[in-house]
């Protein structure tokens, strides 16, 4: 018993080895190492800060505040860059490690080895490989978005309302806001929470939710004010002035959302991906397959299933103001990028919810089976095609 559970204890470490292992492979055999224009954009910023210019980026022949982006990402950089001496792009997926690390420690102080160990492998799904590889924000976004949804659960199922908790919430939310504008989503879902507080009559956390909310939107208003003055920009040009037809957006959002929930294999509908097909298959074939032997298992947990519930309320929250804010600011079409925050807290929410010791032989093998498949999504989709179409020109 004590061999197996050193060996439960040591498994989600191995996780994260082997999620750091494929990121430097795939960084590494990468052209641009996943660097994007959003990307140059945090890493000069972090070059910047370190060279002693302030949060700016270089245009028009100066260097400027960089409103279009908050300065929590780039700030991570510049701190790991300085601490260990690398250039500002290694340090860039440093922090992402970094962040998959603290989120790795928080999950087995919270919930134990072996849960930790389930929910932790969903940094090994090919979707999320690709998120993290890249120069992007979402990572640490992401598992600022899993500790503040848990700390935030637990104002609403506590019955006391602890101030090191609130302080958590607090300062968390604080944290979401500075590492990217979409955590704002925040303000409004919280305000709900005091609507739904005051019809309850629960005067107590009626007054919390309402505080922090308001805490958030000084906050927020304060650094769009700072924005301002430092470039005559609200965030970072014109993101407002234009509309986009519900219609359309519904569309858009349901593309999204099919890549965001078909995890073996993304599309980008315009033309028939037979890889996208494949996934397709493989993927509804593994699902059959591990609802089944959940149901038979009854993995389902029936505790803390209000904390749980949280987890897909704010995901839903989440979409619904990407949704809205689309509409007055027609943005991209949202992919599993933008959606990796809904993606992110359902599957947790789902693996929260599951008895992570009554999981059997085969259904580990299954899900094995789906995250080994879900390496598709790192084939790039245009070099693919492009392989396809010169093997068919040599058979012709």
């Amino acid at each position: 018993m004590r061999i197996s559970s050193n060996i439960s204890g040591y498994a989600s470490t191995f996780i994260w080895l082997l999620q750091s292992g494929m990121i430097v492979l795939l960084a590494g055999i990468n052209p641009n190492h996943y660097t994007t224009i959003d990307s140059h954009y945090y890493l000069e910023s972090a070059h910047n800060i370190l060279l002693g210019r302030g949060y700016s980026i270089f245009q028009n022949k100066q260097y400027i505040w960089n409103s279009t982006f908050p300065p929590g990402y780039p700030l991570a950089i510049a701190m790991v860059s300085f601490l260990t001496k690398t250039n500002v792009l290694v340090a860039s997926k440093l922090v992402n490690l970094i962040a998959s690390a603290i989120w790795i420690i928080c999950l087995k102080r919270r919930f134990g080895n072996h849960k930790a160990t389930i929910i932790a492998c969903i940094l090994l799904i090919g979707s999320f490989l690709k998120l993290w590889v890249h120069s992007w924000s979402e990572p640490l976004f992401l598992v600022i978005l899993f500790c503040w949804t848990y700390h935030f659960s637990q104002l609403d199922t506590g019955e006391n309302l602890q101030k090191r908790r609130i302080l958590y919430v607090f300062s968390l939310g604080l944290f979401l806001i500075l590492t990217r504008y979409a955590g704002i989503f925040i303000i409004p879902i919280t305000f709900i929470y005091a609507l739904i507080c005051l019809a309850r009559k629960e005067k107590s956390k009626t007054f919390l939710y309402t505080a922090l909310a308001f805490g958030w939107a000084i906050f927020f208003g304060g650094y769009l004010w700072v924005n301002f003055n430092m470039s005559d920009e609200w965030f970072g040009g014109g993101r407002l002035g234009t509309t986009i037809r519900v219609i359309e957006n519904l569309n858009a959002f349901t593309r999204g959302l099919l890549n965001a929930l078909l995890m073996i294999r993304n599309t980008d509908f315009s033309t028939i991906d037979i890889l996208f097909c494949l996934g397709l298959m493989i993927q509804v074939s593994l699902l059959v397959l591990i609802i089944q032997q959940t149901i038979r298992n009854h993995l389902w947990q029936k505790k803390s299933v209000s904390i749980i519930f949280h987890f897909p309320i704010i995901a839903i929250a989440y979409l619904l103001f990407l949704f809205i804010i689309r509409i007055f600011s027609p943005f991209d079409e949202p992919g599993y990028r933008l959606l990796s925050p809904f993606s992110f807290l359902i599957l947790n929410g789902i693996l929260l919810s599951v008895h992570a010791e009554k999981i059997t032989n085969p259904l580990k093998y299954l899900l094995i089976a789906f995250i080994i498949a879900s390496w598709l999504n790192l084939v790039p989709q245009q070099g693919f095609k492009m392989k396809i179409l010169t093997l068919s020109n040599l058979v012709k």
